[in-house]
């Protein structure tokens, strides 16, 4: 599930980093166990005031959450994010956020943290307790190493572009848009890739499963709706209604390229939730209008699964080769 950030929630986050100046060789900050889920999608073990809890990881989020239950077992007072919107797929909104005196990704403490507090956890397993979001991770490099099952944070503080260490082969260098939030916070990672020779902005999101696509999107740029050929019913998902998929021919990223891939079609509804909520100066004025922009393709687990890559925040870069390149 997807948030979209409107407003504002003020966070200090303090993370411990290696001093002294750029160096080229890469500092290890926390190397953590990746728990793969049934759904395909991974989490890794995070602290909480003292105690130990599984998050999922999702690089698609905009803040770290925790789920309802959890914040009640913790005893966490509850706030009102007053000024901020936040829109899931199935076009709920959420504004609770939770204030943890101390929370910790391997040896890095964050103090006095706001998590967000989701109120469903519908769509993730019963042992896992939230999300681990960009405004942690993007205080490091993140790599994803799914052939060793490790979630590897290095400091930021390097050459650009000296991070491929695990192979002597080849590599794609990706540069991504990073959509920075009201608390300069990175928000999503979007890239153009290329599906069937279309090129269409894709977010990076390994809280999802299956890569997928917007019903909009599917229709305004590939002329595609349940109708079309080759397009079959896929599942129905309670928030969001009946979802479509289809194996397209090919979806190219950088240098690699994906055969076959096969893509879901969402139908979205926070997008119309959002119309509701606005009126028509707020959704049209240049100036004072909330904009919502969101990308046409959802890069899921079932291809990002089958790489090795690396995330440099600083650079806004990606580097990806094969999951068992050496």
């Amino acid at each position: 599930m997807k948030y979209h950030c409107i407003a504002a929630l003020t966070a200090l986050i303090a993370v411990s980093s290696p001093a002294g100046a750029e160096t080229c060789s890469l500092a290890q900050m926390a190397s953590l166990d990746m728990t793969i889920l049934p759904d395909g999608t991974f989490g890794v073990p995070v602290s909480i005031n003292g105690t130990q809890h599984l998050f999922r990881v999702d690089t698609s989020a905009i803040f770290t959450t925790l789920t309802d239950a959890a914040a009640q077992k913790l005893g966490l007072k509850r706030y009102q994010a007053d000024g901020m919107e936040m829109y899931d797929v199935g076009g709920k909104m959420h504004i609770a956020y939770v204030d943890a005196d101390s929370f910790k990704v391997g040896n890095n403490e964050a103090k006095h943290f706001h998590l967000m507090v989701s109120p469903v956890q519908q769509d993730m397993p019963a042992e896992v307790e939230g999300r681990l979001g960009p405004d942690m991770l993007s205080l490091f490099d993140v790599e994803l190493d799914f052939t060793a099952k490790k979630v590897n944070l290095f400091s930021q503080d390097h050459c650009p572009g000296k991070v491929v260490y695990w192979t002597r082969g080849g590599y794609a260098e990706i540069p991504f848009h990073q959509t920075d939030g009201p608390i300069k916070v990175a928000v999503h990672i979007q890239f153009t890739m290329t599906l069937d020779s279309h090129d269409l902005l894709t977010d990076f999101s390994t809280e999802s499963d299956a890569t997928w696509l917007r019903h909009k999107a599917a229709w305004q740029f590939l002329g595609i709706d349940e109708h079309s050929p080759g397009v079959e019913r896929s599942r129905t998902d309670s928030e969001v209604g009946q979802i479509y998929r289809k194996r397209f021919e090919a979806l190219h990223l950088g240098g690699v390229t994906v055969q076959n891939p096969m893509v879901e079609i969402v139908p979205d509804q926070f997008d119309n939730s959002f119309r509701m909520v606005h009126s028509e100066k707020s959704r049209d004025d240049p100036i004072y209008g909330k904009q919502l922009r969101p990308e046409s393709l959802s890069l899921g687990m079932n291809v990002i699964s089958k790489l090795h890559t690396y995330i440099a925040y600083k650079e806004r870069k990606i580097y990806v080769t094969a999951a068992d390149a050496h």
